[in-house]
């Protein structure tokens, strides 16, 4: 008797205002094979304050936040950015795990792609596994085989944007010059 095939992997997809959730998980669905995964834009253990009751069946795989790096109306940055700290917040206090998206177009949704592939290393189309493997052909030596924009670590991210603050606080404003006496 064959034992029934494991539930796809849950993938959620959160993020403020005018961060292109719902845009990103349309691209994806035409680029996963389908019923490899499922995409929600919601997270089921952020909905309850009991997380603990959940079921395997909506255990999240992967939670995909999208980074702040899209266009957004002015007068609505202040909220954009509250709501992207609750966010935080909130799978911080639940304890879930989490990659930042960045990107604008084919990039952000090669990027969801390259952090979806860690879980569901099946769950691309032909098109989709080549835009993949063209990312990642091997090219002239390097120290590392990821850049910043693709790396969605979010302590790492914490650490780099902390880093370059610190830099720029640091720095003396231009046009200032040292006396040399």
């Amino acid at each position: 008797m064959q034992q029934p095939s494991p539930p796809p992997p849950l993938i959620a997809l959160l993020g403020a205002p005018h961060t292109g959730a719902e845009a990103l998980a349309q691209a994806l669905q035409q680029q996963i094979t389908p019923g490899s995964v499922h995409i929600t834009l919601h997270h089921p253990h952020l909905a309850s304050p009991l997380p603990a009751q959940h079921t395997r069946s909506d255990a999240v795989a992967l939670t995909l936040l999208m980074g702040l790096d899209q266009p957004c109306p002015a007068e609505e940055r202040d909220a954009q950015e509250a709501f992207d700290t609750q966010l935080r917040a909130a799978l911080a206090a639940a304890a879930a795990p989490y990659r930042v998206v960045y990107g604008v177009g084919e990039q952000r949704i090669r990027n969801a792609l390259i952090a979806i592939q860690k879980v569901a290393p099946k769950a691309y189309s032909t098109g989709a596994r080549a835009a993949w493997d063209a990312e990642n052909t091997p090219r002239a030596t390097r120290l590392r085989a990821w850049n910043c924009e693709k790396c969605s670590d979010p302590t790492c991210e914490h650490r780099l944007f902390t880093a370059l603050v610190e830099q720029r606080d640091a720095a003396p404003p231009p046009g200032f010059t040292p006396d040399r006496a």
